[in-house]
Protein backbone atom coordinates (compact mmCIF):
# COMPACT_ATOMS: atom_id res chain seq x y z
CA UNK A 1 0.00 0.00 0.00
CA UNK A 2 2.28 2.25 1.23
CA UNK A 3 4.63 1.96 -2.03
CA UNK A 4 0.93 2.54 -3.66
CA UNK A 5 0.75 6.10 -2.40
CA UNK A 6 4.54 6.51 -2.78
CA UNK A 7 3.82 6.35 -6.97
CA UNK A 8 0.66 8.79 -7.03
CA UNK A 9 2.63 10.96 -4.97
CA UNK A 10 5.50 10.99 -7.41
CA UNK A 11 2.62 11.58 -10.70
CA UNK A 12 1.40 14.39 -8.63
CA UNK A 13 4.69 16.05 -7.91
CA UNK A 14 5.56 15.47 -11.94
CA UNK A 15 2.17 16.84 -13.13
CA UNK A 16 2.73 19.86 -10.93
CA UNK A 17 6.17 20.72 -11.78
CA UNK A 18 4.63 20.29 -15.70
CA UNK A 19 1.94 22.47 -14.56
CA UNK A 20 4.43 25.36 -14.01
CA UNK A 21 5.71 25.30 -17.51
CA UNK A 22 2.19 25.17 -19.11
CA UNK A 23 0.48 27.93 -16.74
CA UNK A 24 3.54 30.02 -17.82
CA UNK A 25 3.08 29.17 -20.97
CA UNK A 26 -0.44 29.91 -21.34
CA UNK A 27 -0.29 33.13 -19.12
CA UNK A 28 2.03 34.44 -21.53
CA UNK A 29 -0.32 33.65 -24.73
CA UNK A 30 -2.88 35.48 -22.96
CA UNK A 31 -5.27 32.27 -21.78
CA UNK A 32 -4.95 33.45 -18.00
CA UNK A 33 -6.37 37.10 -18.89
CA UNK A 34 -9.34 36.40 -17.53
CA UNK A 35 -8.00 35.88 -14.11
CA UNK A 36 -5.57 38.57 -14.61
CA UNK A 37 -8.12 41.12 -15.33
CA UNK A 38 -10.08 40.41 -12.36
CA UNK A 39 -7.59 40.77 -10.05
CA UNK A 40 -5.94 43.90 -12.06
CA UNK A 41 -9.79 45.50 -11.50
CA UNK A 42 -9.66 45.09 -8.07
CA UNK A 43 -8.30 46.80 -5.27
CA UNK A 44 -4.94 45.54 -3.57
CA UNK A 45 -5.41 42.95 -1.19
CA UNK A 46 -3.35 42.90 1.45
CA UNK A 47 -2.52 40.76 4.47
CA UNK A 48 -3.78 40.65 8.01
CA UNK A 49 -0.65 43.06 8.90
CA UNK A 50 -1.76 45.39 5.91
CA UNK A 51 1.04 44.22 3.54
CA UNK A 52 0.16 43.65 0.13
CA UNK A 53 -0.22 40.19 -0.99
CA UNK A 54 2.22 38.80 -4.56
CA UNK A 55 -0.09 38.73 -7.53
CA UNK A 56 -0.14 34.61 -6.72
CA UNK A 57 -1.61 35.39 -3.49
CA UNK A 58 -3.94 37.69 -4.53
CA UNK A 59 -5.52 34.99 -6.54
CA UNK A 60 -5.79 32.53 -4.19
CA UNK A 61 -7.53 35.29 -2.02
CA UNK A 62 -9.99 35.27 -4.91
CA UNK A 63 -9.82 31.61 -5.45
CA UNK A 64 -11.49 31.35 -1.71
CA UNK A 65 -13.82 34.78 -1.28
CA UNK A 66 -16.76 32.90 -1.09
CA UNK A 67 -15.23 29.75 0.93
CA UNK A 68 -16.72 29.98 4.70
CA UNK A 69 -14.47 31.12 6.72
CA UNK A 70 -13.60 29.09 10.42
CA UNK A 71 -11.98 30.50 13.64
CA UNK A 72 -9.36 28.34 13.60
CA UNK A 73 -7.17 25.73 11.37
CA UNK A 74 -3.80 24.90 10.15
CA UNK A 75 -1.16 27.67 10.63
CA UNK A 76 2.23 26.71 8.63
CA UNK A 77 5.68 28.67 9.41
CA UNK A 78 8.84 29.37 7.40
CA UNK A 79 11.29 29.32 10.00
CA UNK A 80 13.82 32.27 11.17
CA UNK A 81 17.25 31.46 10.97
CA UNK A 82 20.58 32.79 10.33
CA UNK A 83 24.09 31.83 8.87
CA UNK A 84 27.17 33.28 8.06
CA UNK A 85 28.91 34.13 4.18
CA UNK A 86 28.99 30.64 2.53
CA UNK A 87 27.11 28.40 5.54
CA UNK A 88 24.39 26.37 4.46
CA UNK A 89 21.02 27.72 6.16
CA UNK A 90 18.69 25.34 7.55
CA UNK A 91 14.87 26.48 6.70
CA UNK A 92 12.06 24.14 8.41
CA UNK A 93 8.18 24.26 7.36
CA UNK A 94 6.41 23.81 10.77
CA UNK A 95 2.46 23.65 11.03
CA UNK A 96 0.38 23.89 14.34
CA UNK A 97 -3.37 23.51 14.69
CA UNK A 98 -3.60 20.51 12.26
CA UNK A 99 -2.63 17.40 14.98
CA UNK A 100 -4.24 14.56 13.59
CA UNK A 101 -6.32 16.32 11.15
CA UNK A 102 -4.47 16.55 7.62
CA UNK A 103 -4.20 14.25 4.87
CA UNK A 104 -2.14 15.73 2.28
CA UNK A 105 -0.45 18.71 1.23
CA UNK A 106 1.33 20.42 -1.50
CA UNK A 107 3.20 24.10 -1.20
CA UNK A 108 5.62 26.38 -3.54
CA UNK A 109 7.73 27.93 -1.10
CA UNK A 110 9.75 30.92 -2.64
CA UNK A 111 13.63 32.18 -1.51
CA UNK A 112 16.11 34.85 -2.99
CA UNK A 113 17.85 33.39 -6.49
CA UNK A 114 21.40 34.62 -4.66
CA UNK A 115 21.17 31.40 -2.51
CA UNK A 116 21.70 27.73 -3.87
CA UNK A 117 19.07 25.24 -3.01
CA UNK A 118 20.93 21.66 -1.89
CA UNK A 119 19.74 19.57 -4.73
CA UNK A 120 19.91 15.64 -4.34
CA UNK A 121 19.63 15.08 -8.04
CA UNK A 122 20.40 17.41 -10.53
CA UNK A 123 18.31 15.48 -13.44
CA UNK A 124 14.90 15.65 -12.11
CA UNK A 125 15.66 18.64 -9.20
CA UNK A 126 14.84 16.89 -6.22
CA UNK A 127 16.11 18.62 -2.99
CA UNK A 128 17.46 17.46 -0.08
CA UNK A 129 15.28 17.36 2.86
CA UNK A 130 14.85 16.44 6.28
CA UNK A 131 11.18 15.04 7.17
CA UNK A 132 9.60 16.32 10.75
CA UNK A 133 7.44 14.93 13.38
CA UNK A 134 4.26 16.29 11.32
CA UNK A 135 5.09 14.19 8.47
CA UNK A 136 6.99 10.94 10.51
CA UNK A 137 4.09 8.81 9.23
CA UNK A 138 3.68 9.73 5.61
CA UNK A 139 3.32 7.80 2.23
CA UNK A 140 5.33 9.51 0.37
CA UNK A 141 7.51 12.95 0.25
CA UNK A 142 8.45 14.44 -2.76
CA UNK A 143 10.25 18.14 -3.02
CA UNK A 144 11.94 19.65 -6.25
CA UNK A 145 13.15 22.98 -7.00
CA UNK A 146 11.06 25.08 -9.44
CA UNK A 147 14.47 26.38 -11.69
CA UNK A 148 12.62 26.27 -15.39
CA UNK A 149 9.98 27.58 -16.87
CA UNK A 150 9.24 30.16 -13.93
CA UNK A 151 6.22 32.53 -13.45
CA UNK A 152 6.86 36.10 -14.14
CA UNK A 153 6.12 37.00 -10.74
CA UNK A 154 9.30 35.23 -9.30
CA UNK A 155 11.26 36.28 -12.21
CA UNK A 156 10.51 39.76 -11.69
CA UNK A 157 11.12 39.12 -7.96
CA UNK A 158 14.45 37.22 -8.09
CA UNK A 159 13.41 34.35 -6.64
CA UNK A 160 12.93 30.39 -7.02
CA UNK A 161 10.68 27.98 -5.49
CA UNK A 162 10.69 24.64 -3.79
CA UNK A 163 7.82 22.57 -4.17
CA UNK A 164 6.71 19.65 -1.97
CA UNK A 165 4.01 17.88 -1.72
CA UNK A 166 3.13 14.61 0.69
CA UNK A 167 0.37 12.58 1.56
CA UNK A 168 -1.19 10.12 4.42
CA UNK A 169 -3.62 6.59 4.11
CA UNK A 170 -5.64 8.88 6.99
CA UNK A 171 -5.47 12.33 8.69
CA UNK A 172 -2.31 11.18 10.09
CA UNK A 173 -0.46 14.38 9.55
CA UNK A 174 0.76 15.71 12.98
CA UNK A 175 1.74 19.24 14.39
CA UNK A 176 5.26 20.13 14.26
CA UNK A 177 7.89 20.30 11.62
CA UNK A 178 6.78 19.03 8.26
CA UNK A 179 10.33 19.43 6.51
CA UNK A 180 13.76 20.99 6.89
CA UNK A 181 15.18 22.55 3.30
CA UNK A 182 19.02 23.74 3.03
CA UNK A 183 19.87 26.57 1.38
CA UNK A 184 23.78 27.74 0.74
CA UNK A 185 24.32 31.95 1.48
CA UNK A 186 26.48 33.67 -1.25
CA UNK A 187 30.56 33.43 -0.29
CA UNK A 188 30.38 37.31 -0.22
CA UNK A 189 27.28 38.16 1.39
CA UNK A 190 27.61 41.14 4.18
CA UNK A 191 26.68 40.85 7.61
CA UNK A 192 23.00 42.00 8.32
CA UNK A 193 21.34 40.94 4.98
CA UNK A 194 17.94 39.68 5.65
CA UNK A 195 16.64 37.19 3.11
CA UNK A 196 13.15 36.80 3.29
CA UNK A 197 11.50 33.78 2.62
CA UNK A 198 7.59 33.40 1.22
CA UNK A 199 5.21 31.52 -0.88
CA UNK A 200 4.03 31.11 -4.66
CA UNK A 201 0.26 29.82 -4.57
CA UNK A 202 -1.10 27.64 -7.66
CA UNK A 203 -4.63 26.71 -8.14
CA UNK A 204 -3.11 22.97 -7.71
CA UNK A 205 -1.46 23.61 -3.96
CA UNK A 206 -3.57 22.22 -1.08
CA UNK A 207 -3.48 21.46 2.83
CA UNK A 208 -6.16 19.30 3.27
CA UNK A 209 -7.85 16.93 5.36
CA UNK A 210 -9.67 13.42 3.47
CA UNK A 211 -13.38 15.23 3.36
CA UNK A 212 -11.21 18.08 1.07
CA UNK A 213 -12.89 20.35 3.54
CA UNK A 214 -12.24 24.09 1.11
CA UNK A 215 -12.57 26.00 4.53
CA UNK A 216 -9.75 24.45 6.56
CA UNK A 217 -8.08 24.79 2.90
CA UNK A 218 -8.71 28.56 3.33
CA UNK A 219 -7.70 29.11 6.65
CA UNK A 220 -4.06 27.64 5.90
CA UNK A 221 -3.38 29.70 2.68
CA UNK A 222 -4.90 32.46 4.35
CA UNK A 223 -2.89 32.61 7.25
CA UNK A 224 0.67 31.11 6.08
CA UNK A 225 3.66 33.06 7.80
CA UNK A 226 6.87 33.50 6.22
CA UNK A 227 10.23 33.59 7.16
CA UNK A 228 13.99 34.71 6.89
CA UNK A 229 17.39 33.51 6.26
CA UNK A 230 19.91 36.80 8.13
CA UNK A 231 24.00 36.64 7.66
CA UNK A 232 25.54 36.77 10.78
Amino acid sequence: MKHKFSAVLMALAMAAVCMTGCLDSDKKNGKNAEAETTTAAAEPVTDENGKEMSESMELMHVKFKDIPEIDNGPLIKLSKTDAKPGEIAKVTVSVTGADKKWSMCGIHITYPDVLECQIEDEEDLTVEYELGKATQHNSGFVAMDWQRNLADELIRNHQRSVFFTTMFQDNNGQDGDIATFFFKVPNDAQPGTVYDLGYYYMDSDMFRDLDANMSFEKYAFEHLEGGSITVR
